[in-house]
């Protein structure tokens, strides 16, 4: 078992969920968000010996394996034929095929631990534009093919979270800010919005939120768009506002050692994903679930501020430790 810090939340807030996401319940997320520690779940590596990838399916022997339903690439992409003689590993996972946040969390950590040591492939990526960004920070060069024929082929998996996943972490947020240099003060609080490409999370008083946060000098950014400036003008922030998604994946790269990140919690897609990534890095994590409104729900200015103000406490305690 890993020690970890327990989320920082409200529990009357657990009162507004309406719904959780990918069928878990309002109970287990809530033991999530209170434990002091967790189970610890190392790389995964399956050995299937000779196979051939064609797209989301892998064929073994006599069997036939779903990779992954989420690989669309079209008649037009320059993807081909990679035919390998020696032993090869796929660093996707179905999920990181999916989502963004899993592929930048998860999948980019798989290929982080095995890319001294074998050959690494990939089946094409989505159409992600600042997925080309963060290999080029993290030195990552990712072979994307429709079909892979290998004589001895293993597949990585690495959605868990150990000790040794958090040094990965670290080893890539050190690379990055080789590369990037911060445009803004560091220490300062930022509020990571939710660029165009990502599932709605309809916050009906973004207006009176933005401007609340501004007035207390909080520094908004969109993610996406140009993906360096973004990281710039977020990286060694001591708090990062997010709200629940893929996207506030980039936070768990652009915070402070020792930071803070807020979430913004639709309540009727309740989840805690980001709280494990966090605690992994031993930062500090705080929940803030919205009520539900027509046109989506409303986040009280108020309460992220006061969150605001109890994660800077901790941080800079910390710091002066």
């Amino acid at each position: 078992m890993v020690s970890c810090r327990p989320a920082v939340y409200n529990p009357d807030d657990l009162s507004r969920v309406t719904s959780c996401a990918f069928g878990r319940t309002l109970s287990e997320l809530a033991r999530t968000l209170d434990a002091d520690s967790y189970q610890e779940a190392p790389l995964a590596r399956y050995d299937l010996g000779p196979a051939t990838v064609i797209g989301g399916l892998i064929f073994s022997g006599d069997q036939v394996l779903l990779h992954s339903k989420f690989v669309h690439a079209k008649a037009t992409d320059p993807f081909g034929h990679h035919d390998l003689q020696g032993p090869v590993a796929l660093a996707n996972s179905m999920q990181g095929l999916r989502y963004f946040g899993h592929w930048l969390s998860d999948d980019v950590s798989a290929f982080e631990a095995a890319r001294d040591k074998e050959p690494l492939v990939s089946l094409p990526l989505p159409d992600w534009s600042d997925a080309t960004v963060y290999r080029d920070l993290f030195q990552q060069d990712w072979k994307q093919d429709m079909v892979i024929r290998s004589k001895s082929l293993s597949l990585l998996r690495d959605l868990g979270f150990s000790r040794a996943k958090a040094d990965r972490y670290r080893r890539l947020r050190a690379r990055m800010r080789q590369q990037i240099t911060p445009s803004r003060s560091t220490g300062n609080v930022v509020f990571l919005k939710r660029g165009p490409s990502g599932d709605p999370r309809e916050i009906a008083n973004l207006q009176q939120l933005e401007a609340a946060l501004t007035k207390a000098g909080v520094s908004i950014v969109t993610a996406e768009g140009d993906c360096r400036k973004m990281l710039s003008q977020m990286v060694d922030a001591s708090v990062i506002i997010t709200i629940e998604g893929s996207q506030d994946r980039h936070a768990l790269y652009s915070l402070r050692d020792g930071g803070g990140m807020i979430t913004i919690a639709p309540p009727d897609r309740f989840y805690v994903a980001t709280h494990e990534w966090v605690r992994c890095l031993d930062m500090h994590s705080g929940i803030i679930v919205g009520k539900p409104a027509q046109g989506g729900f409303v986040v009280e200015p108020d309460e992220v501020l006061a969150m605001v103000d109890v994660l800077s406490a901790r941080v800079e305690s910390r710091a002066a430790l």
